[in-house]
């Protein structure tokens, strides 16, 4: 008996009638059910832990230093990748860059040497980073289980204190602090505005208010504004006015976007938005024609009575890094307000060849030392290679200039002015070719009635 089977509901399944378990499941139809529901539950309570492990869901609000993606670190790893120093968690692991850890401990003697500064503030300081370990950790995008708490803190003293070290011999010394090498100065800056080289800006800020109190006489400046000055070889950090967004910046990649951003005109971001179809050289045999603005907003792009006005972008040798990494931290952080991306991404429709930039260049909406319009063309054509473009807030710009390029009568007025008329010696000439046709015609017909 005790081998007998018999058949239930479920296919394909064989129960003991002869113990207990094989009686209630063969008598209860409920039993399935529960097991299902019990399965079901466990399978959910597992996914709940791995949902809570994930790094951006542990503190949303918070978190603002990211890895970069990969789609868009193969694109140009070397955009991403610092050259001398590493500042936080990210690249900490980094062996071509612990020689510089070396320099943060002579950055960190000078701190305990200076006036003012005794081992009870460097103590009160410490207990500071301590306190706020929890929050800092919430800034980066990976958990870093394996850095210990003492080893976090020693990391964001040194790494706070190298930073505003640096930036004040930078102001003292003409941007040009004396322990370097102007080489190294170079790539240090260039290391400080890569989005995977960042501390969380409040936790510098505190600790540069500890070491330099503000004083009566106004004679210490803020770190912002230290910050500011650091940066300053770019236009659009220049004697700008200091917004809620600026002042809101999380840290330096952060602060150069919101700077770029600064004074920019409010736009509506469009979802599937109409793309410029069409070149700069292409839009000028439209009769479009382009100026220059002196808006230090480089996203301020207008487009009226078919001229195109565009603030002047300055292009170096360190723009591309510069560039790249606001837009990975747009890609990040802010992928439905990347009004940086979208700018990009309207230049690179707006450049297809040397010849765009060549006109952008004349007319003096670009300026580079890259020293030929190619490179200029190549560099903003692979800008947007893995970008997403869903969403732009140049949508209905884009939309005019079509329209007016695809107006017939435009591109009969720019032949006219662009082929017969392009300066007063070919106007003048054309007039005269023009009257000396209509006299031959009249002369024409009155011979032929004298004729007759």
């Amino acid at each position: 008996m005790g081998e007998d089977k018999a058949s239930t509901p479920n296919k394909g399944k064989d129960i003991d009638v002869g113990s207990a378990s094989g009686i209630e499941m063969a008598t209860n139809p409920d039993y399935y059910q529960n097991r299902e529901r019990e399965k079901a539950t466990d399978i959910l309570a597992k996914l709940d832990s791995e949902v809570k492990q994930m790094s951006f869901k542990r503190n949303g609000s918070e978190c603002c230093i990211y890895r970069v993606p990969e789609p868009l670190r193969n694109v140009n790893l070397e955009a991403y990748s610092p050259l001398l120093i590493s500042i936080g968690p990210l690249n900490r692991q980094n062996i071509r860059l612990e020689a510089m850890e070396k320099e943060k401990l002579k950055y960190f003697k000078k701190l305990t040497e200076r006036d003012g500064m005794d081992k009870k503030k460097i103590i009160d300081i410490l207990i500071s980073i301590e306190n706020q370990e929890e929050r800092l950790r919430h800034c980066y995008s990976e958990k870093f289980n394996l850095i210990k708490s003492r080893d976090f803190v020693k990391m964001i003293l040194l790494d706070a204190v190298f930073i505003i070290q640096f930036l004040l011999e930078s102001k003292d010394h003409d941007n040009d602090p004396k322990n370097f090498e102007p080489r190294m100065t170079f790539d240090i800056r260039e290391d400080l505005v890569l989005l995977e080289n960042q501390l969380p800006f409040f936790i510098i800020q505190e600790i540069y208010d500890q070491v330099n109190p503000p004083s009566q006489d106004g004679t210490t400046i803020p770190f912002l504004d230290l910050a500011k000055c650091h940066f300053g070889k770019h236009k659009f950090s220049q004697g700008a006015e200091t917004s809620p967004s600026v002042k809101g910046s999380r840290h330096f990649t952060d602060l150069l976007r919101n700077l770029m951003l600064n004074g920019a005109i409010q736009r509506s971001y469009i979802f599937y938005p109409i793309k410029l179809k069409y070149s700069a050289v292409m839009l000028r045999k439209a009769g479009v024609k382009f100026q220059v603005t002196q808006d230090k907003c480089l996203v301020n792009i207008t487009f009226e009575k078919g001229v195109l006005k565009i603030p002047q972008l300055e292009v170096d040798h360190s723009f591309e890094r510069l560039v790249r990494n606001i837009m990975a931290l747009e890609q990040c952080c802010n992928p439905r307000e990347a009004y940086v991306c979208s700018y990009i991404k309207f230049m690179d429709h707006l450049i297809d060849s040397a010849e765009d930039v060549g006109l952008l260049v004349r007319k003096g909406i670009i300026l580079h030392g890259l020293g030929d319009d190619a490179a200029v063309s190549n560099m903003i054509n692979h800008f947007c290679k893995n970008i997403g473009d869903n969403y732009t807030c140049f949508g209905d710009i884009s939309r005019n200039i079509s329209r007016h390029y695809e107006n017939r009568f435009n591109h009969t007025k720019a032949t006219l002015k662009l082929i017969y008329f392009p300066n007063i010696w070919r106007g003048t000439a054309t007039v005269a070719a023009a009257i000396l046709l209509i006299l031959t015609f009249i002369q024409t017909i009155a011979s032929v009635k004298w004729a007759f």
